[in-house]
C-alpha cells in the first residue's frame, strides 16, 4: 500500500476517534445537567456500548497504519537509533508513546466504566452488563484525559512536518 493511502486511512481514523471523544466532552457532558443523571447514565451506557462494538475497526486501522508508517520511517532512516537522532524521530516517538496511552484508555474503558465486572473477555468486546452499572462518575476524568491525548496527537502529527 502506498504511503499516501496509509496517511489517508490514518487521518480518517484519527478524525473519527478524536471526533468521537470531542463529541462526548463538548456536546454530551453539558447536556447532562439538562436531562438528569439517570437519563444521561442510560444514554451514555448505550452510546459507549455502540462505540465499543463498532469503533474497534477504525481504531485498528488507525493504529495499524500508524505502526506501518513508523516502521517505514525507521527503516528508511537506518533504524531506531538513527531515527531518534533527528527531531522528526523524537517527535514521532513521543507521538507513539502518547498514542499507546490513548489506546490503553480505549482498551481499559469497559473495565473503568463498569461497576460489576462480568466475564472479562466477553465484556471487553461487547460491553456486557446493564446501564445501571455504568459509572458516569468517571466520565469527565477519562474523557478529558483521552481528549487531551487525542488533541496532542493531532498537534504532534502536524508538528512532524514542521521539524
Amino acid at each position: 500500500m502506498s504511503h499516501e493511502w496509509l496517511v489517508l486511512i490514518h487521518l480518517i481514523g484519527a478524525v473519527l476517534f478524536v471526533g468521537a471523544i470531542a463529541l462526548e466532552v463538548f456536546i454530551l457532558e453539558p447536556v447532562k445537567k439538562h436531562i438528569g443523571v439517570e437519563t444521561f447514565q442510560k444514554f451514555e451506557f448505550y452510546l459507549f456500548r455502540t462505540i465499543k462494538r463498532r469503533y474497534w475497526i477504525g481504531v485498528l486501522a488507525l493504529y495499524a497504519t500508524g505502526l506501518i508508517m513508523f516502521y517505514g520511517y525507521m527503516d528508511s532512516m537506518g533504524g531506531l537509533e538513527a531515527l531518534l537522532a533527528t527531531d522528526f524521530g523524537q517527535v514521532l516517538v513521543l507521538k507513539l508513546v502518547l498514542a499507546a496511552g490513548l489506546l490503553l484508555i480505549f482498551l481499559m474503558a469497559p473495565f473503568l466504566f463498569m461497576r460489576k465486572q462480568p466475564h472479562p473477555l466477553r465484556h471487553f468486546f461487547i460491553v456486557a452488563g446493564k446501564w445501571e452499572d455504568f459509572r458516569i462518575d468517571r466520565f469527565e476524568v477519562i474523557h478529558y484525559a483521552a481528549l487531551i491525548l487525542g488533541l496532542a496527537l493531532v498537534v504532534l502529527g502536524k508538528l512532524l512536518w514542521m521539524v
